[in-house]
């Protein structure tokens, strides 16, 4: 019999890259699970800094078809002030896998 824990891991490692398609960016995103050690060093590196924190969750969290990074550290202040807030916030809310309202109530 296995431990709980290589239950749970098993099941972590098997979950698909998802994808999320953009059209205001004419484009098509992926993303990975993220474990909470993903998310930590963001929060970290955030400094509580919510917008911060959804900013490094678009830079690290997002990749094209091939995993490759779309962003970098160095686009963090055009992302913050030449972006339309409500796309880079449905990005970080689909990297950081937050449902908003309206998917919510639509699988209700």
């Amino acid at each position: 019999m296995s431990k709980l824990i290589d239950n749970a891991t098993a099941h972590f490692s098997s979950k698909a890259v998802r994808k999320l398609r953009i059209d205001e960016w004419d484009v098509t995103l992926y993303s990975k699970s993220l474990s909470l050690e993903d998310k930590a060093k963001w929060l970290k590196r955030a400094d509580g800094d919510t917008t911060d924190y959804l900013v490094y969750a678009v830079i690290f969290g997002v990749t094209d078809e091939a995993g490759e990074p779309v962003f970098d550290v160095g686009d963090k202040i055009k992302l913050r002030q030449k972006v339309d807030p409500e796309v880079l916030s449905k990005v970080a809310n689909f990297v950081l896998h937050i449902e908003d309202d309206e998917e919510g109530r639509e699988k209700n």
